[in-house]
């Protein structure tokens, strides 16, 4: 707080507001964004992302293709057509490993659990290779 003692030591400067009138066109104002918290051209936003079980959907479909494979090779190869079954077998070991790296995939980001975790137990299940050799071991 500044204590005056005299009245000159403090000039008096009237105020006064003075209407200005612009007659020419100032520049286009801003376009105003479509929602409050959308941010500034330039700005970078994250947008919520709805989690949707695609991918474990997906994986599951490569499961049930793998075991479909896996029983074609098991029809040819009893039809005596090993080469061909060898391809089909091999295929589906692929198939099958490509569903499990899938279905885990789906597990760990959230984007369908169940469905992933399904693809994973027959992606494990309808691999040729894997299931020839659980047979051998309840076999003997």
């Amino acid at each position: 707080m500044i204590l005056v003692s005299e009245p000159g030591d403090i000039e008096r400067v009237p105020l006064k507001v003075v209407p200005i009138f612009i007659d020419e066109p100032g520049p286009e104002p801003a376009p105003e964004p479509l929602t409050p918290d959308a941010a500034e051209p330039g700005q970078h936003t994250k947008t919520p992302h709805i989690k949707t079980p695609r991918l474990g959907a997906a994986a599951l479909a490569l499961a049930v293709v793998a075991g479909v494979l896996q029983c074609v090779a098991i029809a040819v190869a009893t039809a005596g057509d090993f080469g061909a079954a060898t391809v089909l077998a091999i295929a589906a070991i692929a198939v099958a490993v490509a569903a499990v790296v899938t279905g885990v995939v789906a597990i760990v980001v959230d984007r369908g659990r169940r469905l992933g975790l399904a693809a994973a137990v027959v992606g494990v299940v309808a691999n040729p290779w894997l299931l020839q050799g659980i047979l051998r071991l309840v076999g003997s």
